[in-house]
């Protein structure tokens, strides 16, 4: 997995290349808290180049989310593949954040 950060506006973006699964998880977890330890105020996470995630894809979206609800921070996800969608409205991730389709929704 690769991932790399990049700020528009007030979000931080990080982009994430590969499959979110147990095995590879863990680097996108220290990128994502690295922000989260510093307050970032936004976070979306690119998953264009995601083609597969499992249920601790989900677990460490989710566990992003709660931690940043805790700060007033907040969490979204951009260029969802049909696949993993169908997978996080089945988890009513969908109902906790926004999920953009294109970066040009972006606020």
């Amino acid at each position: 997995m690769v991932i790399k950060n990049r700020t528009r506006g007030e979000h931080r973006i990080i982009d994430v290349d590969g499959d979110v699964d147990y095995f590879s998880i863990s680097e996108l977890k220290n990128g994502l808290f690295a922000l989260i330890n510093d307050r970032a105020e936004s976070i979306i996470l690119d998953l264009e180049d995601v083609e597969y995630m499992d249920s601790s894809g989900i677990g460490l979206i989710v566990t992003a989310y709660k931690v940043m609800l805790g700060y007033g921070g907040k969490i979204a996800l951009l260029h969802v593949h049909e696949d993993i969608l169908a997978l996080l409205k089945l988890a009513t991730v969908d109902t906790i954040m926004k999920i953009y389709e294109s970066e040009n929704d972006i606020s």
